[in-house]
Formats: C-alpha cells, structure tokens, sequence
C-alpha cells in the first residue's frame, strides 16, 4: 500500500527515540545517587594464578550488611560456584578491628558492622579458569569476569563499583567495555550499577588494538595472549564489513564504543555483552577463517538480539536463582543464523560459503537422535540440566543452537514464501525490537503474536510442528523456494547446493536472501507501514530503549 513518505518518516523517528532512550532493566537509581563499592586487583602469584583483591564496601550505617557473589553468568546456563575460588577472606572495620564474618549459604557472607560507615574487604582469588565466565593471571595475561571476581553487596539498587588495577611490569595495557573511573586514570573502571560490572570483562596483558568506526560508534578489536602470529589487520578488516552490515540492518547502533576482547589461548567458548564481547581464540590461527568470523559475528549480534530484544525471564537478572526461557531457539540459534547472514550480505561469506554453513547446521541436526526426542521449547527450558550451556547435549537432547539455526532458516523462507517475498524474518526482528526491546521483553507467545503479524495468518502449526513438538522438520518449502537441493553425491545428504535448472525467479530469492536490506537500500519503517504499523502502542514514545546511549543512526 502507499504511504506518504512524511509518515514513513515519524515512523522511522519513533525508532530512533526507542534506540536513544533509557532501559528500565537495571536496578533503579536512588536519589543523590550512592557511594561506590571501590575495588583494588593485583596479581599476588602468578605462577599459581593467584590474585588479591581488596574492596572498600559502604554499609549506609546498616548494622548489618550482606555480601554475595553470584551462582551464574549471564548468557552461560549454567550454575557455578564463584565463591568457591575465595580464599582468605577478611573483614575489618575502619580501626582496624576483624570482623566476624559468618557464610548463611554457599555465596552469601554476613558482615556486623558494629555501625561502622564502611567495611574493608581482602581476600585472595583463585584465578586459573580457561572459560569465558571465570578469571584467569599469569604473567602474561590476565582475564577478569566482574561476577566471578568482586564481592558485592546484596541489595536492590543501583550502585557505583570501582575497579583499580594493579598491572604487574609484564601486563602493559588493559581493555573493557566499562568506561574509566572518574579521573581517567589508566587501568581504573567505573561500572554504574553490578550489572555493568558483571556484564564487562576486563583483559590486561600486552595487547594488540585495532579501532575502526561505524555509525558514530567506536569499535575496538583488542587481540590479547598468545597473538604474536595473528593477522589482526586483516581480522579487524574483515570484522569491520560485518560492524557496517549489522549497522545497516538495524538501522542504528546502541552504543558509543565497542569492545571484542579477542583472547589467544588454551580453551573454547564465547560470550556476549551489552558493549563487548570476551572471544576465546586458538593460538596456533594465523588468519581470520570463515568459522571464526562465524563466531564473531554470532556474538556481536547478540548484542541486540538478547542483550536488547531478550525474553522476558532474561532480565532483570537474579544472581542466585537461575531463569528457564523456552525461547532460547530464537536468542541463540536465530543469532546464529542473522550472524552468518550478516557475513554473506557483506560479502564476507560467499553464497556457497553461507549454504554450506547451513547444510553443516542440517547434518548435525539430522545425526542427532535427540532430535526425535525433544523439542526446541523442552530444550531451553531444561538447558541448565541436559547440556553445557547448549552444548555437548546427550542422545536424549536435541541443541537449540543447531536446530535453532535450522528452524530460523525454514521460518524466514516460510514468511518469504506465503508474502510473495514481500516479508521476511528481517521484518520480525525488527517488529520485535521495536515493541519490546529495552526494558520491555518478550513472553514466548508475543513472539509467534509479532511473526504472525508479519506473515499475516496463523503460525500455530508451524510452530507447533517445528518449536513445541520433537519431530522431523519439512525442508521442502525452502528447498523449493530457494531452488536448492541436498546432494546425494559421496553420501552427503544433507549438503545444500542450487538446482541445475533453478528458476531465474527462485535465483532471485536466494540472492534477495544474501543481498543487504538495510535502511540504506529500504527505508525500516517501510515494513511497519506495510500493514503491521505499531505507532498506536502506549509505549512508542520508548521504541528501542538500549541503555541510554546516544543513537547512531544510518546517515
């Protein structure tokens, strides 16, 4: 239908304003604001990876204060024992006098403050952990989780929390996504609340920094340990035409500056962040492949899809009791999928590098008996007992990340196919954010509600046969939209390539699923007006609430 183009406009300007304005996610700020807990890190034996962490702690003249650490990580679904890696620890009083210091549970210590304004925390950290949710020092590196780390105090608002380094001769720079502490001192952090905290990993070491922007927003690649044989020009080259396409996608960026934490060593995994990302890299790669740009660009993404459009159980967070989501599919496997396309629309990824990450996604589903077993929805929701956080599942579990991607794929070519090409999944990613990013969140069945209305009909049995029940999935609707077919050659089944006699229309589809549709080439609020216009909802004025940080949007 034709719109005029003014209102086009105002509905575009409502997601500007969404992207700009402040999330009510975090705890709330007291008035005059509070004193910050301070923080001081040094390594006091590198050999053993031990660190000392000493900690100035406000009680606000409580006469009783509670500490804890968290028993999770956000993004890792799984439950672990931080406090388990304190070692000595010490209360004293500001004259010097110890104080009892008695633990009611596994992650909680209780503190009489006999009145005093402030307690002096010290103890010594276990800091030999190879994941990306737990603190690592040697001599050479050192990788600091704020959750894993820093004792806090347990309570609901939003306080200030000072990290200070102390750099040992051979740790010559430090990066994170936290701002620095009032001053600028070197190596000093202020996060505003422990969300932030928590949610910014810091890696001290001899680094390798690349910056580049994009959209207005500062993006640093910071290659960390055993980098000495790594490309980091070309990485950070190639990562940049990901940064440009994700820009374009979304229209806007929800942050100033941007941190990959780009770790060389011994290990796996990475995680995101709200403004960072903490990868963990081979030391034997030399060059940027297509698996690990895969991987980058998985957990760049994620910093919208999760960290900004996020369930509704993922947030706020609760430290001490762990959230089940049944929509872990879509946060995980569908950043998977938009990750990879990212890449191809960039043309980072060549078409036949995206199918064959599809088909790669496909053949693991298809040898995996769990599929049969347990559903999408199932596998979510018992994500912090069936698997390592989604991964390594058993024969009775099926993985939300593999058959996530699978399921995003053959529901974008769905929503292609009953709209004539019209819409697609990039449609519902964005409705999506534009009513419930920020503070906001989604329950399962908003989600099916936002497809439905991009797709225009029911999606109950489609979610059913493909979400909420085990079962084999039908690739005949994208085989035949896209004009593709599994090869049978050489036994592998389940490789993806185009039809010897594809129609030009079907190549079309697939070159309109890999080609750019950011608001460069089709303005974002076009697919608002086509039928699915959401400026009614109470909440327009608020359409991307991302923290408070300034919008960057498409010139």
């Amino acid at each position: 239908m034709s719109v005029p183009r003014r209102t086009v406009l105002v509905v575009w300007l409502l997601l500007v304003v969404r992207l700009s304005t402040a999330s009510a996610t975090r705890p709330q700020v007291q008035p005059g604001g509070l004193e910050p807990i301070q923080y001081t890190f040094r390594v006091i034996d590198a050999a053993q990876h031990l660190a000392g962490v000493e900690a100035r702690v406000p009680t606000g003249g409580r006469p009783v204060i509670e500490l804890r650490m968290p028993v999770w990580t956000p993004g890792y679904y799984v439950v672990e024992d931080y406090a388990g890696r304190v070692r000595d620890l010490r209360v004293e009083a500001p004259d010097g006098t110890v104080l009892v210091v008695p633990k009611p549970q596994n992650n909680r210590w209780s503190v009489e403050t006999k009145g005093a304004p402030y307690v002096s925390l010290s103890y010594t950290l276990v800091a030999q952990g190879r994941s990306v949710t737990s603190n690592w020092v040697d001599v050479e590196l050192g990788v600091i989780n704020g959750g894993a780390a820093f004792i806090t105090l347990a309570e609901p608002v939003r306080r200030p929390h000072d990290v200070r380094l102390e750099m040992p001769p051979t740790w010559k720079q430090s990066a994170s996504g936290l701002d620095p502490a009032p001053g600028g001192e070197p190596n000093h952090y202020r996060a505003p609340d422990f969300d932030t905290l928590a949610d910014s990993p810091i890696v001290a070491g001899t680094l390798v920094v690349r910056e580049f922007v994009v959209g207005g927003a500062t993006h640093v690649v910071a290659d960390a340990g055993q980098h000495a044989q790594w490309n980091s020009d070309r990485s950070a080259e190639q990562i940049e035409k990901m940064v440009k396409e994700v820009w374009h996608f979304w229209g806007a960026l929800p942050f100033e500056r941007y941190v990959f934490l780009n770790v060389f060593r011994q290990g796996g995994g990475g995680l995101e962040h709200a403004n960072s990302t903490l990868l963990t890299s081979s030391p034997k790669a030399t060059e940027p492949t297509n698996r690990w740009l895969s991987f980058v660009a998985h957990e760049y993404f994620h910093a919208f899809n999760v960290k900004r459009l996020r369930p509704v159980e993922l947030g706020p967070f609760d430290y001490e009791n762990p959230p089940r989501t049944t929509s872990l599919w879509f946060s995980e496997g569908g950043t998977t999928y938009y990750g990879n396309l990212m890449l191809a629309r960039a043309g980072v990824l060549t078409p036949e590098d995206f199918l064959a990450s599809m088909s790669s996604a496909i053949d693991s589903l298809q040898q995996a008996p769990g599929r049969l077993l347990q559903s999408l929805e199932q596998s979510s929701a018992g994500v912090w007992t069936n698997s390592n956080s989604g991964v390594g599942a058993d024969a009775t579990t099926v993985s939300y990340y593999v058959k996530g991607h699978v399921v995003s794929f053959l529901l974008d070519a769905h929503i292609r196919r009953i709209t004539n090409g019209r819409r697609s999944m990039d449609d519902v990613m964005r409705l999506a954010m534009a009513r419930y990013g920020g503070e906001r969140g989604f329950t399962a069945a908003e989600l099916r509600a936002t497809v439905e209305q991009v797709a225009g009909r029911s999606m109950k049995a489609w979610f059913k046969n493909a979400i909420e029940t085990p079962g084999e999935l039908d690739y005949s609707e994208m085989l035949g939209w896209y004009g593709l077919r599994f090869a049978a050659a050489d036994g592998a089944t389940w490789k993806l390539e185009a039809r010897p006699r594809a129609t030009r229309a079907q190549q079309n589809r697939l070159r309109a699923l890999l080609t750019s549709s950011g608001p460069v080439d089709r303005p974002r609020s076009e697919a608002m007006a086509e039928g699915f216009d959401d400026t009614t909802a109470p909440h327009r004025a608020h359409r991307f609430a991302w923290y408070g940080v300034p919008l960057h949007a498409t010139d």
